[in-house]
């Protein structure tokens, strides 16, 4: 007898949907916005690069002009071009913050830029006697050292080539430690001597703004409103009283959050 032909094995084909695919829009939508954030970081990388690039320029025309001339009455002459177009391409920081393409709080932004700005343009290039002003504070190989525009430029200098570097190598993704040790150490020292050496240009510079009263617009004008540019720049820089201190506080705690070593887990 023939043995019966084995019955066959029960299949049960389960039929598995293809993906889904999200609708055209929305796949569109993500497409164009994946690609304005590279072009955002693309540009925040040339912004940044261009900065440190100014900046170092600035602080190295400033360093070699003081070191051959034992003085800083020369300095402003041949730093003047790139002081002025890179600290006020920094306005564009301020656009960043709003526009959300950085993360910055946009009035402590907008503060500093602003501070920087009334420096440069309200104080420096309008009052010439401010760029050769000098207040000394100690002698060393008899070179005399102090406030004035060296000192400012040095302040300036050092603080925007670690910051834009900050800055820059986050967006790579990797900031080197000592990058970040100097954005949140140096300012202990560079802070307090750069707001010295604003203040003293401002106050060597304000007779100037008085005398010639460049960037006034004095009553009786057909729009009968005046504008005393010298009472402008006295409210501003005693914003300096409350804002300094409140900036430096909030800058040493940053320090000790970023910088503080990371808390052990607790055995249990």
């Amino acid at each position: 007898a023939t043995p019966p032909h084995p019955a066959p094995l029960s299949t049960t084909h389960t039929h598995t949907p293809p993906p889904t695919k999200p609708p055209p829009l929305q796949q569109s939508n993500h497409t164009h916005q994946k690609k304005m954030g590279s072009l955002s970081k693309l540009y925040l990388l040339t912004y940044n690069a261009v900065l440190i690039t100014g900046w170092a320029t600035v602080l190295y025309l400033a360093g070699t002009t003081f070191a051959a001339d034992g003085h800083g009455r020369n300095v402003y002459a041949k730093v003047e071009l790139p002081l002025l177009v890179a600290q006020t391409a920094a306005v564009l920081e301020v656009l960043h913050a709003i526009t959300g393409i950085a993360r910055s709080p946009v009035l402590v932004t907008a503060m500093q830029v602003s501070s920087r700005l009334m420096v440069v343009w309200g104080v420096l290039y309008v009052a010439p006697p401010s760029r050769t002003a000098a207040l000394p504070l100690f002698t060393a190989a008899g070179v005399e050292y102090g406030l004035g525009v060296p000192s400012l430029l040095f302040c300036w200098g050092v603080t925007e080539v670690v910051r834009y570097s900050f800055y820059f190598f986050k967006l790579l993704g990797a900031v080197p430690y000592v990058i970040t040790w100097m954005r949140y150490t140096f300012f202990i020292v560079l802070y307090p001597l750069g707001v010295s050496s604003e203040l003293f240009l401002a106050y060597s510079g304000f007779p100037t703004l008085v005398k010639t009263g460049v960037l006034s617009y004095p009553l009786p004008n057909p729009y009968n409103v005046g504008l005393h540019f010298p009472s402008i720049v006295v409210m501003f820089f005693m914003g300096y009283v409350p804002g300094f201190p409140m900036l430096f506080q909030y800058m040493l705690t940053q320090r000790k959050s970023v910088l503080a070593p990371p808390k052990k887990a607790k055995k249990a």
